[in-house]
């Protein structure tokens, strides 16, 4: 039984087929928003946001999210339930093929050990035989005791190659099997950590309907209580780095402008950090903290849509954000998401893109070790000094991807299929006209 390429296989099924189910995620749009004319910033990549922005999903449409997300799960819980099953069956019998050369060369050994042994008993035996020819014995009878030690010396060597041979065979059969058997045990891990993906997934997307429900918060056909989408109102983001250190503090700034013409009594900036998940976010400790204000506060899990105060026409507003990326997160590559929105006379409007920059966390680079300088006598008649010459670092432009809230570049694609009700939810966000708010 080939339980590698069974597990293998397994896996890939667990991976894709949440992905096909996320293909059913609503619609995307790419209306690009103008940046404005200040403050300068390194180029976004627009993140085509839902083609029907502010719309609340139906409570059609959250159930069908759970139906999927029910049905990845148990899809999910099968694989693995039929992947453990043969795991079991394999190896309880070992006639995976592992098992079975580590059970020939343990054998071939055996047979080359007893052999050599042998072999060095007849050299032995040879040996005396000749040691113990009497002072008597004819010239003849000395010959050929001594071409009898010589053929057992030359058997012996043989067997002694022989037997290192099959050792050496063995000892790699072994390491196969070993190898073989922690394969599976890293395949079967994966399945049970989809099976927890998937698990947690169907809870959120219940979660999500449950409170549509007990809110009423279902879309409708006639349009009362959606936002508009509108962006005019401008959220851009400055000072993010291409790259930050591990281990580091960047600290960053997400400018909200009022280009709509009218004053509005309430703006909001919209920031999050992707991929995000709730074991991933806290590892870059994010905080942020609104105009002159000295208290930061934490985000929660996915972002945060914050509250930044009335604006004039014209008029602006900052959002100041800081990430502590752990020492962990080497090599990790991800996005930051910035979007506006804001309401004006009981009406809100919100912006039909998400702008995505791109960045990456990278290792330290560590001090270099001071090379000893001699010292060198001062010149006479006075000295110059050069001036110092300062460096502009640059932000690099960077690209972006299109956001799948909820999921995990980290995970390598274990996703599953309730990302759908996560998008669905995401749009619910803007789409409530009563916003939760925070900040200022």
């Amino acid at each position: 039984m080939k339980t590698t390429r069974t597990l293998a296989t397994a896996v890939a099924a667990a991976v894709t087929a949440p992905l096909l189910l996320l293909a059913a995620a609503p619609a995307y749009a790419t209306t690009v928003t103008s940046p404005p004319a200040a403050p300068p910033v390194s180029a976004p990549t627009p993140s085509p946001s839902p083609a029907a922005f502010g719309k609340k999903p139906s409570i059609a449409e959250l159930e069908k999210a759970v139906a999927q997300a029910r049905k990845a799960h148990q899809d999910a819980v099968a694989v693995q339930e039929a992947a453990l099953k043969e795991l079991r069956k394999s190896h309880r019998e070992r006639d995976w093929p592992e098992a079975v050369a580590l059970v020939a060369a343990d054998k071939e050994a055996e047979t080359a050990t007893a052999a050599h042994t042998a072999a060095v008993k007849a050299r032995e035996e040879a040996e005396a035989k000749l040691a113990a020819l009497p002072g008597t014995a004819t010239p003849e009878e000395r010959e050929a005791a001594e071409k009898a030690v010589e053929a057992a010396r030359t058997t012996e060597a043989t067997a002694a190659t022989t037997k290192a041979t099959a050792v050496a065979k063995r000892a790699a059969a072994r390491d196969a099997y070993v190898d073989r058997y922690i394969e599976d045990s890293q395949a079967y891990s994966l399945l049970k950590k989809a099976v927890e993906t998937a698990a947690a997934d169907l809870a959120a997307a219940e979660k999500a309907l449950e409170d549509a429900k007990k809110n009423g918060d279902g879309g409708d056909d006639d349009g009362d209580g959606m936002c508009k989408g509108d962006d005019r109102l401008v959220a851009e983001l400055t000072g993010l780095p291409a790259k930050v250190t591990a281990g580091g503090t960047v600290d960053f700034t997400v400018r909200v402008t009022n280009n709509t013409g009218e004053a509005v009594d309430r703006a909001y900036g919209r920031v999050t950090l992707a991929p995000g998940t709730h074991t991933l976010v806290p590892l870059f400790k994010p905080r942020y903290a609104v105009g002159t204000s000295t208290t930061w506060r934490d985000w929660n899990s996915w972002g945060i849509d914050v509250n930044v105060g009335a604006l004039k026409p014209g008029a602006h507003a900052d959002l100041r954000l800081r990430l502590s990326p752990s020492a962990k997160l080497e090599k990790w590559s991800g996005r930051i998401e910035v979007s506006g929105s804001y309401e004006r006379d009981g009406e809100c409007a919100a912006n039909t893109t998400l702008k995505s920059h791109t960045f990456q966390v990278v290792a330290a680079t560590p001090s270099p070790t001071p090379t000893p300088t001699a010292n060198t006598p001062a010149p006479q008649g006075g000295t110059k000094t050069a001036p110092l010459t300062g460096t502009t670092t640059t932000a690099a432009t960077t690209g972006g991807t299109l956001a799948k809230t909820g999921s995990s570049d980290a995970l390598n694609g274990l996703a599953l299929a309730s990302g759908a009700a996560v998008l669905l939810g995401a749009a619910a966000v803007y789409g409530t006209r009563r916003r939760r708010t925070t900040g200022a």
